[in-house]
């Protein structure tokens, strides 16, 4: 198996329940990073979310927003598909008389179609202010990349009229809401593309229902331990527990490291 990039997902994959990469991870990324391979993120976080595990290890690119938007280590732009421009119009058409909480992601900033608490409890676990309103002004110069909803059970439903959305989920307590033809597996292929690395030569961690799409489409797929149903179903291999070697199990297993 001749692997030249390795993506994962963060939240039960790279970083276990205290949040961390074990010791067992850190090793496993050194080690690959010594044979040359390219180390990236393949997250749902926002970009400001996923920014500070750079502080955890110098990834050679970050790919967020469930596979949106792509740059590598020094900032550079590699992939990006934002959602159709129609969609959030009529998105927020529906706020008008149907009021729900939803998150509207930009490159660089997040907006709230209204004031949550659950929501500010997110962006406050991540160290970070609450999201201001969104003005709807700003979709002529500004492309949105992800919405994510709140209250997923009654929010979902009144997105039914957006018609070129898909809704995919890692969190029980907000959904993600992509281009119909996204995904995080879109992005690795783009990714992959920049650096000539093709289909057989990358292999992708995930744990979550939104990364069943990149367990099963983007290289070889391995699925953690502590995996959902669905990712390990979608999974050519299943490792171990994110808490119990599971990366640095997999990666020595199939001769990676």
């Amino acid at each position: 198996m001749n692997i030249r990039a390795l993506f994962f997902d963060i939240d039960g994959t790279l970083v276990g329940r205290d949040h961390k990469l074990s010791a067992s991870t850190l090793r496993a990324l050194q080690l690959a990073r010594e044979k040359g391979i390219l180390l990236f993120v393949a997250t749902g976080r926002t970009k400001e979310m996923a920014l500070p595990l750079r502080d955890l290890f110098d990834f050679d690119g970050i790919l967020c927003m469930t596979g949106q938007y792509a740059f590598d280590r020094n900032g550079k732009l590699l992939h990006e598909k934002p959602l159709h421009k129609d969609d959030i119009r009529l998105m927020m058409e529906i706020q008008k008389t149907d009021p729900f909480p939803c998150l509207i992601v930009e490159a660089e900033r997040c907006f709230t179609s209204m004031h949550f608490p659950e929501m500010q409890a997110h962006f406050a676990a991540h160290g970070l202010s609450a999201p201001e309103l969104y003005d709807i002004a700003r979709i002529e110069k500004h492309d949105v990349y992800q919405l994510i909803t709140y209250l997923p059970e009654t929010s979902n439903p009144k997105l039914a009229p957006l018609k070129h959305v898909r809704i995919t989920n890692a969190a029980t307590f907000c959904h993600d809401v992509i281009p119909i033809d996204g995904g995080k597996h879109v992005g690795i292929r783009a990714v992959a593309a920049c650096y000539g690395i093709s289909h057989d030569e990358i292999m992708v961690f995930g744990d979550g229902k939104n990364d069943v799409d990149m367990l099963t489409h983007a290289g070889f797929g391995v699925a953690m331990g502590n995996a959902c149903a669905e990712a390990k179903a979608a999974a050519d291999h299943v490792t171990d527990d994110v808490d119990c070697d599971g990366i640095f199990n997999a990666l020595r297993h199939f001769n990676v490291i």
